[in-house]
């Protein structure tokens, strides 16, 4: 949704648990991570605060987020299991 953020704790409840695990144990892992929540951020203060920017950066930094997502999604499916 415009306007909010997509923080994975929120995006997955379920694997708040694993998620904290993980982003101690291993730092690749975390910095997927941080790079996730910094991509997120950047969306959020570009949306909220309406910074101008363009439509193809806006696309690219959610379409990275996303991508981000998955590869931490299938982490935590795989370290859950």
């Amino acid at each position: 949704m415009y306007g909010e953020r997509h923080q994975l704790t929120h995006e997955f409840p379920e694997l708040q648990h694993t998620i904290h695990q993980l982003k101690i144990q291993d730092g690749d892992f975390a910095s997927l991570l941080k790079e996730y929540e910094h991509t997120d951020k950047t969306i959020h203060v570009l949306e909220k605060q309406k910074q101008p920017t363009t439509d193809a950066r806006m696309l690219d930094l959610k379409v990275k987020r996303l991508n981000l997502k998955d590869q931490l999604y299938s982490e935590l499916r795989q370290y859950h299991s």
